[in-house]
């Protein structure tokens, strides 16, 4: 719930989850996507991973979730774009039967992996899963190539005052991205320890998630405080 807590939150412009492998952070992140796509089947979106085939392989994840017979039952209105592209890496959906609106240039879904050029697109959401692994981590410079193309091509590609980043995916390295976005103290930060920390045998007040807030960030907080730490309620 947690995770899903803190991706539903709109006050959160910029949100990093960390956790360990196998902790279904793809499950839950494709989860919300598939739900924004409905609610908001028009708003772009660019979805990154590690490669471009991992990538498009979400990418197709989530399309095949839009037009599955679930899918269209709850949201029958909602159709595949007439006249916009439909391919793994790049596919929009619209309303009022698939009538996308006049001048819409921007997919609902836009898939790139690390290193991928996103020259002209624009993000309601952004979503990064798991763009790190051994080999982009490995030394100084490949951190410093995944870095800056995180945020010179992927994160300015966020529309100003409305666009959300959702970051998701496990620690490799003490100056990798995501220690580096951490320590720049202006984003909402989930990190959930591979152990859980302390606890009763009930473990009512077991540490099992440290939250950390922008300074400035005035919406909802979760948890009760510890220090810098959240414990469970």
């Amino acid at each position: 719930w947690l995770w899903l807590h803190l991706m539903c939150n709109d006050d959160i412009k910029k949100l990093l989850i960390i956790a360990p492998p196998e902790s279904a952070k793809t499950t839950w992140v494709l989860a919300y996507v598939a739900t924004h796509v409905a609610f908001y089947p028009e708003w772009p979106r660019i979805l990154a991973a590690v490669s471009g085939e991992v990538a498009a392989k979400r990418s197709q994840s989530l399309r095949l979730m839009a037009e599955s017979a679930d899918f269209q039952a709850t949201f029958p209105d909602i159709k595949r774009a007439v006249g916009m592209k439909f391919t793994q890496e790049e596919w929009s959906v619209a309303p009022h039967g698939g009538l996308a609106r006049p001048g819409r240039i921007h997919p609902t879904l836009f898939a790139v992996g690390v290193g991928g050029s996103i020259i002209g697109s624009r993000a309601r959401l952004l979503i990064a899963d798991d763009i790190l692994d051994q080999d982009n981590t490995r030394t100084a410079h490949q951190r410093e190539l995944v870095h800056t193309w995180f945020h010179s091509s992927f994160l300015s590609r966020r529309m100003a005052r409305v666009g959300r980043a959702i970051v998701i995916g496990n620690a490799w390295h003490h100056d990798d991205t995501y220690a580096r976005m951490k320590a720049a103290g202006d984003w909402v930060v989930c990190h959930i320890p591979l152990l859980h920390e302390g606890g009763g045998p009930d473990g009512a007040t077991a540490v099992y998630a440290n939250i950390y807030y922008p300074e400035r960030y005035e919406g909802e907080r979760l948890g009760t405080a510890v220090g810098k730490e959240v414990k469970r309620d």
